[in-house]
């Protein structure tokens, strides 16, 4: 009974989200050491402090890891339910692809969600308004990733 009652407190944790993300972490950077041989820090800003990261900046940290991927993925389920034939129906759909989706939705949603105050009014107002400056600002010399999307993708495709 008390496994039953600790898995059910892990779920409502979330915790298999955050493992799912952080697993997805781990490969992509094991898969881009292995194929462009060499490793890119990443500061995760660890530490005692707490803090909230605006939008942007999550963008940036797992844009590659993460999100491009899940909507890859996510496209890929919306074109096996146009075109794929299973016998079952809908059901049959639900029981394959239920953990692939769960995979989207974690990779797709778990920065946000585990984001100190990231429900908060008034920061995603900021931070929407941070992220779109960061969108429409353009690239140029001089001018760092973290201030232009056209810049922060040119550092990106230095590996690539």
């Amino acid at each position: 009974m008390q496994a039953v009652f600790s898995f059910i407190t892990m779920q409502l944790q979330l915790c298999s989200v955050f493992f799912t993300f952080s697993l997805g972490t781990r490969t992509h950077y094991f898969g881009r050491t292995i194929l462009h041989g060499g490793a890119k820090y990443r500061a995760t800003g660890r530490g005692f402090v707490v803090r909230h990261i605006k939008f942007a900046e999550n963008y940036r940290l797992y844009s590659r890891s993460h999100f491009v991927k899940a909507l890859e993925v996510a496209l890929l389920l919306i074109v096996y339910i146009a075109y794929g034939y299973t016998d079952g129906g809908a059901v049959s759909f639900v029981l394959l692809t239920l953990s692939s989706w769960f995979l989207v939705i974690s990779w797709l949603f778990a920065p946000y969600i585990f984001n100190p105050s990231g429900f908060e009014w008034q920061k995603t107002v900021e931070d929407f308004d941070d992220w779109t400056s960061w969108l429409l600002y353009k690239g140029g010399v001089g001018v760092k990733g973290d201030d232009s999307w056209e810049s922060w993708w040119d550092e990106e495709q230095v590996y690539h």
